[in-house]
């Protein structure tokens, strides 16, 4: 029988992943997400898995759960191609400038270039933890003691257990209690999320687009439109059928993901008009943000299904001192949330959990104690971490206007 007890806040990637490394390892856990069901929101489309992210899903899932995560995982061309406004091929950028100096601390090889559709990836992850996961449970503080810690929750319930992990993304409660003095700034960037079917996308895009990692222009205003393929090598229901049945994915179809962004002073109207609008709406405004685009450029919004559309402002955490913990830490967003300029932010997150996963099981097994354990993970995790924090601020003051950390 397990000697610990974890409570996860949060059921996104990171959370999932550390909850499945725990489970393989037989220490007990409980998952709390505010969520009402795992696809009660959009939470974007395409993700980028490189090196971090790959070693670290093949840490956490059992085998069978991750030759599903590789059959359903596209593997594009390991280039982000910028192209100008009339989508004429400006330079190709080998993807991951990141992995030519590796810092990885899970295993060695070469760089990885995987494009995956993020909610197959979430069913993958949630497979096998629904009797340990509860939605609808948004925590609101946590209380610490000698024996435990207590997470308490909006509707008055309550959970114990030995150590609090706040997987709970940018606004995260934990984080809020455990370090009061960490800033999560507004970065000024705005963008609008679509999907186009794949039909369309072959019909209007260049061949590159629907091959490579990503391709992204932009315009004197910093504007862009980012395009990001997901072509699935087998469709997630049959693979899942064939590999995982128990994991019951659903239908999905290749498409190609459309980003329009930029400085918030380019987007009409108050942020709460992006937050209150509907997905025909938002197409509308992305479309009307490149009016000025030629038309082979300028249209492709109109090419997306007007319900997948979607916004998000775009924040980022201010590095910061983590201190000395106990028994409550943190991972992914709720520490060290990043622009998307890198793809990165969900592969630290699961990076996170990978180390996180491997430091509670060695307190589990006696081999350390649980606040050295903690606290060399923070220390670790902190470093890089904040590393592509700093990184991805840096790329994105250049890419998108986004306002600098220091500012």
């Amino acid at each position: 029988m397990s000697k610990l007890k974890v409570i996860i806040a949060g059921a996104g990637l990171g959370g999932l992943c550390l909850a499945q490394i725990l489970r393989r390892a037989d220490v007990g856990v409980e998952i709390f997400e505010s969520d009402s069901s795992p696809w009660d929101r959009p939470q974007g489309y395409r993700l980028h898995i490189d090196r971090d992210g790959v070693n670290a899903l093949r840490e956490v899932l059992p085998a069978n759960l991750y030759r599903l995560f590789e059959a359903t995982a596209m593997r594009p061309l390991p280039y982000t191609t910028i192209v100008d406004t009339t989508l004429k091929e400006l330079r190709r950028i080998s993807s991951g400038g990141h992995d030519r100096t590796p810092r990885h601390w899970l295993a060695d090889g070469g760089p990885q270039h995987i494009n995956v559709n993020r909610a197959t990836l979430r069913h993958i992850l949630l497979t096998g933890l629904q009797d340990f996961c509860r939605f609808g449970a948004r925590m609101l503080r946590y209380e610490t003691d000698a024996e435990g810690v207590t997470a308490v929750f909006a509707d008055g319930s309550t959970a114990r257990g030995d150590i609090l992990v706040g997987a709970d993304g940018i606004r995260s409660a934990v984080r809020r209690q455990r370090l009061p003095e960490a800033r999560i700034m507004d970065t000024g960037v705005r963008a609008i999320y679509g999907r186009i079917p794949i039909e369309k996308a072959r019909h209007h895009l260049p061949e590159h687009v629907l091959a490579d990692v990503f391709t992204v222009a932009s315009d004197d205003r910093r504007v862009f439109l980012g395009l990001g393929p997901v072509i699935f090598p087998a469709r997630p229901d049959a693979a899942s059928d064939r590999i995982a049945p128990e994991a019951g994915l659903f239908g999905q179809d290749d498409y190609v993901v459309c980003i329009v962004g930029g400085r918030r002073e380019y987007f009409p109207g108050e942020d709460a008009m992006l937050r209150q609008a509907g997905g025909p709406a938002l197409q509308a405004l992305a479309i009307r943000m490149l009016e000025e685009w030629p038309a082979a450029a300028g249209a492709i919004p109109a090419q997306g299904d007007p319900s997948s559309f979607f916004s998000i402002e775009m924040h980022t955490s201010v590095p910061c001192d983590l201190g000395e913990t106990f028994r409550v830490t943190l991972l992914g967003d709720a520490i060290h949330a990043m622009t998307p300029t890198l793809g990165r932010g969900a592969n630290v997150a699961m990076r996170d959990a990978a180390l996180l996963g491997h430091a509670i099981i060695a307190v589990e097994r006696g081999e350390v104690g649980l606040a050295l354990a903690l606290t060399a993970y923070e220390r670790e995790m902190a470093s890089y971490g904040f590393g592509v924090v700093r990184e991805s601020a840096f790329i994105g003051q250049g890419l998108m206007g986004q306002d600098s950390l220091a500012a």
